[in-house]
């Protein structure tokens, strides 16, 4: 029968194997084919589904919604019927140009619940009717008993019925990183999900062993497809520039709408026919709309995830790069991200004697030196020889030399084992000799209650039944009555219980896990198949203990001082032990001083109130240990809707939702799943910290740069729209013709916008940005002070440009109202419109580059802007030179004379501006030096 409720599956861990098939009205050799289908008919498919499938064609036209969409498609259209195809069309392609960039992000974004389908494998070989056969895993269902061995993927949701040597890595799932042993026996208590090591969980794989277990949850109803529903109903949030864009565009639109309303019917009573009325309202509409800023800001966000992609952190969504930009919060992960997920043994106490190794991760290759430091000779090694062979008898994992897919020695099994068998190899034991030579008789394998694990073996030159035992120092203890000592077996007193107990707690506060190891031998001729667990494990002789740490990143701590002097408050969110993720916080420097570290568990963060997590995220040197999905989602929401910027790390399918929520979801390229990469809008291929903390600065650095696009785009709106105005004013009162045409206009947006502002992504910071506190994104682009700073700046450039055209008529000797719109000299004269106002334009670009202004080093670092300034003066040139061009742009070749006219309104533009730029700094410093002065 199905469980009677979602929990329900949840409590099979706390009966025994037999109670859960009785209650799943199941048995051993598995259901009848004929059962099987009435349950797969009631129940459904085992697959993960997701109920939010959009269209691709809805996607892209959910697209157009945008106002400035809509607005350049009816200017389009309105060109377009009045009988100006070559604009219609401009116009056109600017819109679907956008849409286009729109509909390719959101389509990425899609990509989810595909990574999570296909954990699902195709088949696997269950009992039906006592026979084993393979079973598409879609059919499966609740009550089917289903056989996994190492490499498998888990089918389903299962209890586990029988295991040999049965191990499954559930890191992706419960955020543990090493794999986790399985038993049978049921759990007496309430554990968390990490611990019920007598279940296995869809999409999870098996590390070692075998087994069998009773499908207890299919498709939605497993631990994977709660996480997949948690994960769909997650929202991903808007990135901080898209809201920033949102919010200029929708000003910028209802701006343009309303001026357009009030100065058509202007233009229609100034004489303009009703035609050339509408154009020019879509000049002013073209004139407004930064048409070349949604391409200048791809094209540097493109840039900086093509150095963030050199630096090892791929950007996935372009708009990631600048939120990184505005990050206040980092929640990240503890294992592979700060330290280098490589358990590494560093220090052994055999008898009371220290030792110390050397050697990194799994390489065989290092030494065991005495407390002296120096380096144990081989008489010495083969002293202790029954300690390095006991740790590796007693360990099932495997360690090997480097291949096509491991850069490195790396090992396949438990990566803790993994390190006990390459201390062995370190003191000259050939491990797999040992193991081919004293195979293995009967093995107890690691369980959370016992916490330890004991191999049963022929060894010695008598062959006698030898246990070798490994597991928690304690847990050893507890079941020893002597101590190995150098060759010396004698009692073990209480004194000597304590010391090795404090020892213990000391290297456990350090972030050392540690292994007491220990052995038995057997009476001869001792049946060990039948002895019972609890005998065998009994009177033991202690040998020793091995204390190893997954090390940390050496380049960590110097990260987290950086993030620090950014004021970014750094927090650990961790599925490991409270003790081990303290002693490498520590070691990392998440804060100044160790005691301000604090540290929450799971079962206290559902204690606290909201305003309490809030308040300990804000505030940073925070641990969150043992937490659930729910648990990391919580607080990333918390901080979100609080307004502040939050980047999450995180490798395993239960981050996916905190990562898909988050501002900045950053994933493990290395240790990472691909549910946890597809969440994502950042990869880090080195799995490090550091890498993202210069990540954060180059957001910061990126914009920097799109401010300075935004506003150097917005000063050429503000300056078309002043020339247009003020041609409109001189039609008006004195008949003038207008200064420029819409095309042109449309030209200076693509040549004097696209290509230099486009490359001012290229800029490096002019100061240290990472010294200023995170950006604000309530504080916008557009604010009070930066628009009355442009539209100066528009003034200036359009009063500067529109003299010119006037003069352009003065100095040869015409009246302005008297020339005929389609003559030469009016071609000439909107030619150099063009041209003045182009080249002031491009001055604007290099004057708001630097707070230092014009003159300085600063300009000459960026190349690629000379080019792309280079390359606008070209188009320019063919434009007013190139005969094609000429007659489709309605300009006319320029004189000497003209030209000079034109460089001296940009010399006086940028006269004029550098002034005010040395008087505001002049009086700034005027009032720092008013206000020393006073405070003395």
């Amino acid at each position: 029968m199905q469980p009677p409720s979602d929990d329900a599956p949840l409590d099979y861990y706390r009966i025994s194997g037999e109670q859960t098939l009785r209650q799943l009205e199941s048995r051993q050799h598995g259901l009848t084919t004929t059962e099987a289908a009435k349950r797969l008919e009631r129940d459904g498919p085992n697959v993960i589904t997701s109920h939010r499938k959009n269209p691709v064609w809805l996607l892209y036209l959910q697209q157009f919604k945008d106002l400035m969409i809509i607005l350049l498609l009816a200017s389009s259209f309105i060109a377009w019927y009045l009988d100006d195809p070559r604009t219609s069309a401009v116009l056109f392609v600017l819109a679907v140009f956008n849409t286009t960039i729109g509909f390719l992000q959101e389509f990425k974004a899609g990509r989810l619940m595909a990574s999570l389908e296909k954990l699902v494998v195709p088949e696997a070989v269950t009992m039906r009717g006592g026979k084993q056969i393979p079973v598409p895993s879609a059919e499966l269902v609740v009550g089917d008993v289903v056989y996994v061995e190492e490499g498998n993927s888990v089918p389903a949701d299962l209890r586990v019925l029988t295991k040999d040597v049965l191990s499954t890595n559930d890191f992706a799932l419960t955020g543990e990183s090493n794999p986790t042993r399985k038993f049978t026996h049921a759990i007496s208590g309430p554990v968390p999900l990490a611990a019920r090591q007598n279940l296995l969980f869809m999409g999870t794989t098996v590390a070692a062993g075998h087994g069998m277990g009773v499908v207890i949850g299919t498709g939605m109803q497993t631990e994977l497809g709660r996480i997949a529903s948690l994960s769909e109903a997650t929202a991903r949030q808007a990135s901080p520039l898209q809201k920033e864009m949102n919010n200029i565009a929708g000003k910028v639109t209802q701006g343009t709408i309303i001026l357009c309303l009030i100065l058509l019917p202007v233009a229609i009573n100034s004489g303009l026919p009703f035609k050339d009325a509408l154009l020019f309202a879509i000049g002013i509409a073209c004139a407004l709309i930064p048409n070349g800023l949604p391409a200048a800001i791809s094209t540097s966000l493109a840039r900086a995830a093509g150095k963030l992609a050199k630096a090892k952190a791929l950007v996935k969504k372009l708009s990631a790069v600048e939120t990184l930009g505005a990050t206040s919060i980092i929640c990240t992960d503890k294992t592979g991200t700060l330290t280098q997920n490589q358990m590494t043994v560093e220090e052994l106490l055999i008898g009371r004697a220290t030792y110390f190794v050397t050697g990194k991760g799994y390489e065989p290759e290092g030494d065991i030196k005495n407390a002296d430091h120096n380096a144990l000779n081989d008489d010495k090694l083969q002293d202790l020889e029954l300690f390095f062979i006991t740790g590796a008898l007693a360990s099932n994992a495997r360690v090997n030399p480097p291949d096509e897919d491991h850069a490195s020695w790396y090992v396949l099994g438990d990566p803790t084992e993994g390190a006990v068998v390459a201390l062995a190899q370190k003191a000259g034991i050939n491990t797999g000799f040992l193991e081919h030579t004293y195979p293995e008789l009967r093995e107890f394998g690691f369980d959370a209650a016992r916490k330890r694990m004991s191999s049963i073996r022929m060894y010695g030159l008598h062959k006698e039944p030898y246990v070798f035992v490994k597991g928690a120092p304690e847990n050893v203890l507890e079941r020893c009555t002597h101590i190995w000592d150098h060759g010396t077996v004698r009692p073990l007193h209480a004194a000597e219980r304590d010391y090795l107990l404090h020892h213990n707690e000391q290297k456990a506060l350090t972030a050392m896990r540690n292994l007491g190891l220990a052995y038995r031998v057997l009476p001869k001729g001792a049946d060990v198949q039948k002895m019972h667990m609890d005998d065998i494990e009994d009177n033991l002789v202690w040998l020793g203990m091995v204390s190893m740490i997954d090390p940390l990143r050496a380049e960590v701590p110097a990260a987290m001082e950086v993030a620090r002097r950014a004021n970014i408050k750094v927090s650990i969110i961790t599925g490991d032990y409270a003790v081990t993720a303290k002693a490498i916080a520590v070691r990392a420097k998440l804060t100044d001083d160790p005691k301000d570290i604090i540290v929450v568990t799971g079962e206290e963060l559902e204690a606290l109130s909201d305003a309490r997590v809030l308040e300990l995220a804000a505030r940073g040197g925070v641990i969150f240990s043992r937490v659930s999905p729910e648990d990391k989602l919580r607080i990333v929401g918390l901080v979100q809707d609080s307004g502040k910027v939050v980047a999450v790390t995180g490798d395993g399918i239960n981050d996916a939702p905190a990562l898909k929520r988050a501002d900045i979801g950053v994933a493990m390229g290395i240790t990472g799943t691909d549910v946890a990469k597809q969440a994502a809008e950042i990869i880090l291929l080195d799995d490090s910290f550091n890498t993202l903390v210069g990540a954060v600065q180059e957001g910061r650095v990126i914009f920097q740069n799109i401010k300075k696009a935004t506003i150097c785009s917005f000063t050429n709106n503000a300056a078309e729209l002043m020339v247009n105005l003020m041609s409109l004013a001189g039609a008006t009162i004195a008949g003038i013709p207008l200064a420029l045409t819409v095309l042109q206009i449309l030209a200076i947006d693509i040549i004097a916008e696209l290509f230099p502002i486009a490359a001012l992504g290229g800029d490096r910071a002019d100061r240290d940005l990472m010294r200023e506190e995170a950006r604000n994104p309530k504080h916008h682009i557009l604010n009070v002070n930066s628009v009355a700073d442009l539209a100066w700046s528009g003034l200036l450039i359009g009063g500067l440009t529109f003299m010119n055209y006037l003069w352009f008529f003065t100095r040869h000797g015409v009246h302005a109202n008297t020339v005929a719109t389609d003559s030469a000299l009016h071609f000439q004269a909107t030619a150099l419109t063009y041209l003045t106002l182009v080249l002031c334009l491009l001055a604007n670009v290099l004057l708001r580059r630097s707070e230092h202004g014009l003159f300085t080093r600063y300009q000459l670092h960026n190349k690629s802007l000379w080019v792309a300034i280079a390359l606008s003066l070209f188009c320019v040139a063919n434009i007013i030179y190139n005969p094609w061009l000429t007659n489709y742009f309605h300009t006319a070749p320029l004189t000497l004379a003209d030209i000079v006219t034109a460089v001296g309104s940009m010399a006086l533009f940028v006269a004029i501006r550098e002034f005010q730029r040395w008087s505001n700094k002049h009086h700034s410093r005027e009032a720092v030096l008013a206000l020393h002065r006073s405070l003395k």
